[in-house]
């Protein structure tokens, strides 16, 4: 009867968690919509790298938590790491087109943001591999075939501007790649770590993953186009995955 209890408040504790997160969303973008010039400075644009730091700071205050674990201590320590190379190289990217008001992409910047996807692949990597050590053949083969067909996709309907800026074409292949790599894992992530231990915050951090990774193929797309602005709805949600990322780290510490 106790544990259904606290399965319950639980549950309870996830759904006013994501209703939170939608409110926040939905104000945020009505923020952007009427309050936001594009030609002014805003917290718009910094928003993105903030709560990027914010995220890699509570990761490594996790994985603080973890001191001494093989598995959980380096893994949580990697996502921390790789969300604070997000948070730098917005603040080269930025300088590029706030400061020198030169175009920022490509630039150092993309180091920082291509590094991310390492730590975060060796975080999804590290911790599937412990819940699930003996893999199946459909589930080795399913990341890269998800990953392929996104990349694929991406390639195909872009390709008209291949002419325009090749080394921005495969700039833009080498990060929707790192991106859906990241998607395909955390999507296979997600079938596993809904039944572990830490249930709901295991589940919703690799939601948020998957959402911040989903997002980045989408922007990469609107921006090969040149159709991307700081009052794109893309920019809500990676405020979303970012959200969920913190929220579900937050669950984890007070469960630890």
């Amino acid at each position: 009867m106790k544990q259904s209890s606290l399965g319950f408040t639980k549950n309870i504790l996830g759904i006013k968690g994501i209703i939170i997160i939608i409110a926040l969303s939905i104000s945020y973008q009505i923020y952007i919509d009427n309050f936001v010039d594009q030609e002014e400075f805003s917290f718009a644009d910094v928003s993105y790298g903030i709560t990027s730091f914010v995220v890699g700071i509570v990761s490594l205050i996790v994985a603080k938590r973890y001191k001494g674990s093989p598995v959980f201590g380096k893994s949580y320590f990697a996502l921390g790491i790789g969300f604070i190379t997000i948070f730098v190289g917005d603040l080269i990217y930025n300088y590029y087109s706030l400061v020198l008001e030169e175009d920022p992409y490509p630039s150092i910047a993309d180091a920082f943001f291509l590094g991310f996807y390492v730590f975060a692949g060796y975080h999804l990597v590290k911790n599937i591999k412990y819940f699930k050590k003996n893999l199946s053949v459909t589930s080795k083969l399913g990341v890269p075939i998800i990953a392929s067909l996104l990349i694929g996709g991406f390639g195909l309907f872009t390709i008209e501007t291949l002419n325009d800026d090749p080394t921005v074409y495969f700039m833009g292949i080498l990060y929707v790649s790192a991106s859906a790599t990241i998607l395909s894992l955390a999507i296979f992530g997600a079938t596993i770590f809904r039944n572990s231990v830490l249930g709901m915050a295991w589940f919703m951090l690799v939601i948020g993953i998957f959402i911040y990774s989903f997002t980045d193929v989408w922007y990469y797309y609107i921006e090969e186009l040149g159709e991307y602005t700081t009052i794109h709805p893309v920019n809500t949600l990676w405020l979303i995955a970012y959200m969920f990322m913190i929220y579900a780290l937050y669950r984890h510490k007070k469960i630890i």
